[in-house]
């Protein structure tokens, strides 16, 4: 008796048997109809003239019956939460490479990025000076109008209206120098984290993308 023939080798007949059919019915080949390739969930390959209910999102090929060559794939469609993760990683993944086509084009080497972090710094710094400088001639002014109203009221006489509100707008101006203040050092705990990051991120050269080897530096 003849060997029983599995269903892959039955698939592959008919698959044979229908190429044959159409390359006979259309001469040199070309006839323009299809089949669809597709695996069942047992992950039996499987041609068919239609796609059933739900193939589609699960991915498919269109085989040419003419040639018997693949002309379009259509990959699986990811479930929604796999989706938006792979999109974020595509999002990361060209941010890092976006951030080291910009590290590469400012600094040619590790002292530059030394440099432009000291130059950052001192700016701040002198800022920072800056604004001390007149915090201290406003403390000053305040003494002077704090002054003024005491012995105003040792006299016996009234402090103004205008005195008490030029005391205030000096109190108001110290505070705003001093937030001031407060915000260039927090600018420049942030600058120093940023130059850390890019000559961090400089050393390595690469974008590492989980599930993938990691981008390396171009081509050096």
């Amino acid at each position: 008796m003849p060997a029983e023939r599995t269903p892959q080798r039955l698939l592959a007949l008919l698959l044979c048997v229908a190429l044959s059919a159409a390359a006979v019915a259309a001469p040199g080949g070309a006839t323009g109809a299809v089949m669809f390739k597709f695996r069942t969930a047992e992950g039996d390959v499987v041609y068919s003239y239609t796609l059933p209910p739900g193939q589609a999102r699960l991915g498919y090929e269109k085989v040419d019956l003419g040639t018997g060559k693949v002309i379009e794939t259509v990959a699986p469609q990811l479930p929604p939460a796999e989706l938006e993760a792979r999109l974020r990683r595509e999002r990361a993944m060209a941010e890092c490479r976006n951030e080291l086509e910009r590290l590469y084009a400012l600094y040619g080497t590790e002292n530059d990025i030394a440099v432009a972090e000291r130059e950052a710094v001192d700016a701040l710094d002198r800022r920072i000076s800056q604004i001390q400088t007149n915090v201290a001639r406003a403390r000053r002014e305040l003494e002077r109008l704090r002054a003024q109203a005491a012995d105003a009221e040792r006299s016996g006489a009234q402090v103004t209206g205008t005195l008490l509100e030029r005391i205030r707008a000096n109190e108001s101006q110290i505070d705003q120098l001093e937030n001031e203040i407060a915000q260039r050092r927090a600018e420049q705990a942030q600058a120093r984290q940023r130059f850390q990051r890019e000559r961090e991120r400089f050393q390595d050269g690469r974008c590492p993308a989980p599930g993938a080897v990691a981008q390396t530096r171009a081509d050096d």
